[in-house]
């Protein structure tokens, strides 16, 4: 047996499990306040007909009167971004917004229930928006929506 070349082997080897295990770590951690939408035709509906629930905060991206998505977030978190507008919903201001959504040409707008890491609720989301990320913080009580700019598609 050459013994350098054990030596060599072995190290090698030693590297890829030390790379592997730093990968995982490093990916455990940037999952970890990953939340993710569970798309409900009843948040849908809510939206469509300007009847979402009060209790939340309502938030929307774009312009007023063609919004990229709007949101409503459980009071006990924030949106830490200057993208999103806060705005207390009425009910036929929600009809207009939520039938002018920006991109419903190409997708048609859904709402879906906004959801924390454990699963739990702590929001609704109305959009034609696909595959936006999102990061629910419940250390720190943020939300945050990550989604590439809509008018960069054109």
């Amino acid at each position: 047996m050459n013994v350098p070349s054990y030596f060599s082997k072995c190290r090698g080897l030693c590297f890829k499990l030390l790379a592997m295990a730093a990968l995982i770590v490093g990916l455990s951690g940037c999952l970890e306040n990953y939340g993710r939408f569970s798309r409900d035709a009843q948040v849908s509906h809510a939206f469509r007909s300007g009847s979402v629930p009060q209790e939340l905060n309502y938030f929307y991206a774009g312009k007023e009167t063609m919004p990229y998505a709007i949101m409503g977030i459980d009071p006990s978190y924030m949106i830490p971004s200057s993208f999103w507008i806060a705005f207390e919903p009425q009910p036929e201001q929600m009809r207009k917004m939520s039938s002018n959504i920006y991109g419903k040409d190409r997708y048609d707008p859904y709402g879906f229930n906004i959801l924390d890491p454990d699963g739990a609720i702590v929001g609704i989301w109305f959009s034609s928006l696909h595959f936006p990320s999102i990061n629910v913080d419940q250390q720190n009580r943020t939300v945050k929506v990550l989604y590439k700019n809509p008018e960069s598609y054109r």
